[in-house]
């Protein structure tokens, strides 16, 4: 199964988009509150306000220089100088100490001047000032004692109306989780589309489209899950088209027995029936012919019988330490006289020292009697070469005959049941097409490998066995 390194993880993912969309809406808040507020008003009452301290110190200084008197309205007049007439919005006012006007100009915006002047001495404007007026204060000494100078200026702040500041939050608040939403669709969008694509993906796998496979994007939770998505549609195609295999395989089994069991069955009918219309049904020749073609019968179900059995899963070795040099001399010497007899020489070279292997001696000796008699039946004339190596952990066995070449494919079917190379020659010779599956079958239960390979005018069949100890 496929695993992808280093994975982001989706969560973490999550709470970074979900973090980066809720710092963009939050900032979106504040610009919003802070478009819709006056700063520049604030700004320019700021300058207002300098401005008025400056000339309510002048005054203050001029009228203590002058040491004018609370009812001398020219002198104190004559203090303030031009700024009155420079600035006819502000109120000019001064009060003896107990708050008494003694001396006003222009328009008075304050409405309770004893409280103002109470709040003065406590330093406290938060209750006595509104959005209209800016009220100035300040001691001054005249020849009566103490008194007070007022200059009020009105405000340039407009007053904010409860109602328009709610509105102004509303909306704030409004474009604050619009924004947040359009980054956090934007953001997951890929996220939903990559989820999207493995439902679809899931879809045509469903619909037993095995060939397609999901996109692997990212390393996160979701490129995990379509790589395995994509593994285990790997394996069900695998295993359609090793059930369909079989299921072809099953019908070729089923046809090639019946046709090869027919053959002679059909002969050994047809001979008893002429046995049985002759007068003589006792007739040497018909006895021997039908006898040959029930052994014939008998030695193709016996094989079939075995291949049945070699291919249940419960099949079980009776492995034993062998000499598997001296098995391979005592088999080749057993099929020399038969080799020889067909125009084939045999050469060996295989060690004379023991090479001990641990195998089921019985199937062993089946699979290299199998392939020494398929030498035997399909062979050109020529020399038959057996050889075996070592090699590390491995018995390497090879059995070579001059042979025809063999197209790759074919190389690969010849060891499928009932496969033969040659149809034409075969229905000649006997045989049941079952030898090299039977073999190919023991050697895989020892955990070996049997391939052939053609080349050079040979056919080459190669067995490696493990050395077991």
């Amino acid at each position: 199964m496929r695993f992808l390194p280093l994975k982001l993880n989706l969560n973490v993912r999550l709470i970074l988009i979900f973090i980066a969309c809720l710092a963009a809406a939050t900032v979106t808040f504040f610009l919003t509150v802070f478009y819709f507020t006056p700063l520049e008003d604030y700004r320019k009452q700021e300058r207002v306000n300098n401005q008025v301290e400056k000339v309510l110190a002048d005054w203050k200084a001029s009228l203590e220089a002058g040491n004018v008197s609370l009812s001398d309205s020219k002198g104190i007049e004559e203090a303030i100088g031009t700024v009155k007439d420079q600035h006819e919005e502000w109120g000019f006012l001064v009060t003896d100490a107990e708050g008494d006007v003694t001396y006003r100009t222009g328009k008075l915006y304050s409405e309770d001047l004893p409280k103002l002047l109470e709040q003065k001495l406590r330093n406290d404007y938060s209750s006595g000032r509104d959005e209209k007026q800016a009220p100035f204060i300040s001691t001054a000494m005249f020849q009566e004692g103490l008194g007070y100078v007022v200059i009020e200026a009105p405000s340039r702040l407009k007053a904010i109306n409860p109602t328009t500041y709610n509105q102004q939050l509303l909306l704030a608040f409004s474009l604050a989780v619009v924004v947040f939403l359009v980054l956090f669709v934007l953001f997951m969008r890929p996220v939903t589309r990559y989820i999207e694509q493995i439902e679809s993906g899931i879809g045509r796998i469903v619909d037993h489209d095995w060939t397609y496979e999901i996109p692997v994007k990212g390393k996160d939770e979701l490129s995990s899950l379509a790589a395995n998505i994509n593994w285990m549609t790997d394996q069900l195609r695998l295993r359609f088209e090793r059930e369909r295999e079989l299921e072809q395989s099953k019908s070729e089994l089923i046809t090639n027995l019946s046709h090869d069991l027919r053959t002679p069955l059909t002969s050994i009918i047809g001979y008893l029936q002429l046995a049985k219309d002759q007068k003589s049904p006792g007739d040497k020749g018909y006895v021997d012919t039908t006898y040959r073609l029930s052994l014939k019968l008998k030695g193709l179900m016996d094989e079939l019988f075995e291949y049945t059995k070699l291919t249940h899963h419960q099949v079980e070795l009776q492995t034993d330490r062998v000499d598997f040099a001296a098995l391979l001399h005592q088999l080749v010497g057993e099929y020399t006289p038969i080799l020889e007899g067909k125009g084939l020489h045999v050469e060996m070279d295989v060690p004379e020292d023991p090479v001990l292997v641990t195998v089921d001696i019985e199937k062993m000796i089946r699979v290299f009697d199998n392939l020494l008699s398929n030498v035997e039946k399909y062979s050109l004339e020529g020399t038959i070469n057996l050889r075996m190596r070592v090699e590390g952990d491995q018995v390497l066995t090879s059995l070579s005959n001059p042979s025809d070449p063999v197209d790759p494919e074919e190389l690969h079917r010849l060891f499928d049941q009932f496969y033969r190379l040659d149809e034409a020659r075969s229905t000649k010779i006997a045989g049941s097409g079952l030898g090299l599956a039977i073999a190919k079958r023991i050697v895989e239960l020892h955990d070996g490998e049997i391939w052939a390979e053609s080349g050079e005018g040979k056919l080459t069949v190669w067995v490696a066995l493990k050395v077991r100890g």
